[in-house]
């Protein structure tokens, strides 16, 4: 068996395969600095990454999307004719989603419509009647005064015996008669004073009334068309083509995707 010579002091002889511990320290400072830059170059790509996207988001396995559901509700009562919004179909404010039964609404209408012309025309003749009254009574007050100024004529006249005692007693009646009249007339005029006195036709409460009765039952004709109170998208819908609603009853929902939010 071949032996290799030892050195001096007893140190394995330095042959061509051993490396100096110096290189093995330098490699392995190289490698150690490798990995070190590749973990600093992940870590500073994980943080620019993390601060410009991911601190916007929340993570987790408990979440759910809700958000305001909007009901959509009858305001009127009636039978449904049509339904217009499915379920999940994407909805505009003041789309026509449901129609109820109108016939009767709009023959209501009619009526109030009817009735507003009635009392409109009915007051406007009560005015009319005013304006003739006021002008009879002016008339009648006239003859009256110049009755009035006859009978002092003939009464200064009468000690002369230049008027007789029966065109005396004619003036006095006539007088008497045309007091009642301006009385008479008195009356009516005030009569109507009280029924339209400090109004116009169309501010007169009777007509004012009418007005209302009228818009009361636009409204309600209005009512029979159900209108998509948002934007959004159509859930839970509940209207069917013949079913008879109430007010207040629940016909569908509406999700707006403006109202949405994440509860984790």
């Amino acid at each position: 068996m071949s032996q290799h010579p030892q050195s001096a002091g007893g140190s394995p002889p330095a042959g061509p395969y051993r490396i100096h511990p110096k290189a093995i320290r330098a490699r392995r400072n190289r490698r150690l600095l490798v990995v070190a830059g590749l973990v600093l170059v992940a870590t500073v790509a994980y943080l620019v990454h993390w601060y410009t996207h991911d601190r916007f988001w929340v993570r987790t396995d408990n979440a759910y999307v809700t958000g305001n559901l909007v009901p959509v509700a009858a305001q009127a009562s009636g039978i449904v004719t049509q339904v217009l919004a499915e379920e999940t179909q994407f909805v505009n404010r003041g789309d026509l989603m449901i129609k109820l039964d109108e016939h009767q609404a709009y023959a209501a209408l009619g009526r109030a419509r009817g009735r507003l012309g009635e009392e409109v025309r009915r007051i406007a003749s009560l005015f009319i009647n005013r304006k003739q009254l006021a002008e009879k009574l002016r008339s009648r007050r006239a003859r009256l005064e110049l009755a009035e100024h006859d009978m002092d004529r003939y009464q200064r006249a009468a000690p002369s015996g230049a008027i007789s005692k029966q065109i005396l007693q004619n003036t006095a009646d006539k007088i008497a008669s045309l007091d009642a009249e301006v009385r008479e007339t008195q009356a009516e005029l005030d009569s109507l004073d009280a029924q339209i006195g400090g109004t116009t036709v169309m501010a007169h409460p009777a007509v004012d009334l009418a007005k209302h009765q009228l818009i009361e039952a636009h409204l309600e004709y209005t009512r029979q068309q159900i209108r998509a109170p948002i934007s959004g998208y159509v859930a839970k819908r509940k209207a069917q083509v013949g079913d008879r609603v109430q007010p207040g009853a629940l016909l569908m929902t509406i999700v707006p995707l403006d109202h949405l939010w994440v509860e984790a």
